[in-house]
C-alpha cells in the first residue's frame, strides 16, 4: 500500500461511519415520525382534517395518540439494545472494533425495508413500525456505532490526550453533520417526493456503511495487546458467551482505581446519560410540538430548521472547540457548553414563532462540546484493553436512555399539551443543569495518575 493511502487510513478513520449512520438516523427520525402521524390521523379522523389540520381542535387527539405510540416505538428500540450494547464493546476488545461497527447497519436495511412497506401498503398497521425498531436495536443500533468508533479512536490514540480529545471532538462533529445533512434530505424528500424516496435513501446510506466498513478500515493493533483472561479466552472459545462479556463490562467500570478516578468514571458516565436522556427527548417530541399552533412548521421546514441546528453545533466542534482549547481548559469549555444548552432549551419552550425557533439553533452553537470532553475524560481513566467494555457500558446506558426519555417527555407532552406545550424543554434544562453541577464536582477532584488499578 502506498504511503499516502497509509497515512490517510490513520486520518480518516470512523468519521464517514458515523456520519453516514446519523445521516441515516436523521433522514428516517422525522419520516417515520410522520408516517405514523399520518396513519394515526387517517385511523381517528378523515382525510380532510388530516391534510388540513391546523386550528382544528380534534387534531389534539391525534397528537397525543401520536406521542404514546412513539413511546411505544422508543421503549422497543431501548429494550432490545441494551442487551448489546452491555456485549458488544467487550467483545469488540477482543474481537476487533469493525464487526461491530458493520452489525448496525446491516440490521437497520432490514428495519429500513420494513418501514418502506408500511408506507407503500395502506391497509398495513402502524404498529409494524414496533417491529422495525425491534429489528434496528437487535445490534444496538446508534450506541453500537458510538461504542466501536469511539473505542476505535481510543485504540488510535494512546499516550496523547489532547490528540484524543480533538479526534473524538471530530467524530463527535459527524454526528451534527450528518443530521444536518439528514434532516435536510429527509425533509425534503417526505415533502416533495414521498416517504418512500426517505426510506431509500435511509437504505442507501447503511449500503454505504458497510461497504467503507468492508473496503477501507482496519482494525487498529494499538492498546489491544492481550492479557491472560484474553489468551486463555481465545484458546478455548467455547467459553466465551454473554453471561463472560457482560460481567467484564461492569468489572471495568466498577473496578477499584487510585484516588477517585472511579467516582470521577462514574460521575462522567451520568452526565453521558442525561446528555442523551434529553438528546432522545428532544427528538422524541420535537416535531409534534413545532408542527402545533401557533408554530405550525411544516416538514420542510422542520429538516430546515434541524439542518441549520445541526451544522452550527458541527461548526461549535469543528471550529470554535479547537481555537477554544489554546486558551481554555477542556473542563471549562465543556461547562460552558452545558450553559449554553440550557439557554436553548428555555428559549425553545418560550419560542411562538419561526425566527424564536431559529435562534434557538444559533444559542447552542457551543452545545455538543460537552459530549466531546466527557468521551475524552472517560476514555483516559481506563486502561487501552478497557476501552470497548468501558464504551460498552456506557453505550448501555445510552440505550435505556431511549426508554427513559420516551417515558419521560412522551409522556409528559400531552398532560401539558392544553396548558404549556413547552414543558418537556423545561425538563430538559433542569437535567442539563445536574450535568453541570456533576462537571463542577469532577472539575474539583484532584487528579491522579490515570489508569492505576489497585488490586481488590
Amino acid at each position: 500500500m502506498s504511503t499516502w493511502k497509509e497515512k490517510l487510513k490513520r486520518i480518516v478513520t470512523v468519521e464517514p461511519v458515523i456520519f453516514l449512520y446519523m445521516t441515516s438516523t436523521f433522514i428516517v427520525g422525522p419520516t417515520y415520525q410522520q408516517m405514523i402521524i399520518t396513519k394515526v390521523c387517517r385511523q381517528l379522523l378523515n382525510d380532510t382534517i388530516c391534510k388540513d389540520p391546523e386550528h382544528n381542535k380534534e387534531y389534539q387527539v391525534v397528537q397525543t395518540s401520536a406521542s404514546y405510540l412513539l413511546l411505544l416505538f422508543n421503549a422497543t428500540l431501548s429494550l432490545v439494545s441494551i442487551p448489546p450494547a452491555i456485549l458488544l464493546g467487550s467483545w469488540s476488545d477482543r474481537a476487533g472494533r469493525r464487526s461491530v461497527m458493520a452489525m448496525p447497519s446491516v440490521l437497520s436495511l432490514m428495519g429500513g425495508g420494513l418501514f418502506l412497506a408500511v408506507a407503500l401498503v395502506d391497509s398495513m398497521s402502524v404498529y409494524w413500525t414496533l417491529m422495525a425498531a425491534a429489528l434496528i436495536g437487535l445490534t444496538g443500533g446508534h450506541v453500537s456505532i458510538f461504542l466501536s468508533s469511539f473505542s476505535y479512536l481510543a485504540d488510535l490514540t494512546v499516550g496523547s490526550s489532547s490528540s484524543r480529545t480533538l479526534r473524538m471532538a471530530v467524530a463527535e462533529s459527524m454526528i451534527f453533520v450528518g443530521g444536518a445533512v439528514g434532516f435536510l434530505l429527509g425533509g425534503f424528500l417526505e415533502q416533495d417526493v414521498g416517504l418512500q424516496a426517505a426510506f431509500g435513501a435511509y437504505a442507501g446510506c447503511h449500503i454505504l456503511v458497510i461497504l467503507y466498513i468492508w473496503l477501507w478500515l482496519r482494525d487498529p493493533t494499538m492498546g489491544r495487546v492481550p492479557n491472560k483472561e484474553e489468551k486463555d479466552s481465545q484458546e478455548d472459545t467455547s467459553q466465551v458467551f454473554i453471561v463472560k462479556y457482560a460481567k467484564r463490562s461492569f468489572k471495568v467500570v466498577f473496578k477499584r482505581r487510585s484516588g477517585q478516578e472511579r467516582l470521577k468514571l462514574h460521575f462522567l458516565i451520568v452526565c453521558n446519560f442525561l446528555n442523551n436522556l434529553v438528546a432522545v427527548g428532544e427528538q422524541s417530541v420535537l416535531l409534534l410540538f413545532l408542527m402545533y399552533e401557533p408554530r405550525e412548521f411544516t416538514t420542510a421546514l422542520f429538516g430546515v430548521f434541524n439542518s441549520v441546528r445541526m451544522l452550527l453545533l458541527g461548526f461549535g466542534l469543528l471550529g470554535l472547540f479547537p481555537v477554544l482549547m489554546r486558551c481554555i481548559k477542556e473542563m471549562t469549555l465543556a461547562k460552558l457548553s452545558v450553559v449554553f444548552r440550557i439557554a436553548s432549551y428555555i428559549l425553545l419552550a418560550l419560542s411562538n414563532n419561526t425566527w424564536m425557533v431559529f435562534l434557538v439553533g444559533v444559542v447552542a452553537t457551543p452545545a455538543g462540546i460537552s459530549q466531546a470532553v466527557i468521551r475524552s475524560l472517560s476514555s483516559a481513566i481506563v486502561a487501552p484493553d478497557e476501552q470497548g467494555a468501558m464504551f460498552s457500558f456506557s453505550a448501555s446506558a445510552e440505550a435505556t436512555c431511549i426508554l427513559f426519555g420516551a417515558v419521560i417527555f412522551n409522556g409528559l407532552y400531552p398532560l401539558t399539551l392544553p396548558t404549556f406545550p413547552g414543558m418537556p424543554f423545561i425538563v430538559m434544562a433542569v437535567f442539563m443543569l445536574i450535568v453541570l453541577i456533576l462537571l463542577q464536582w469532577i472539575s474539583e477532584m484532584p487528579r491522579t495518575h490515570p489508569r492505576l488499578v489497585l488490586s481488590d
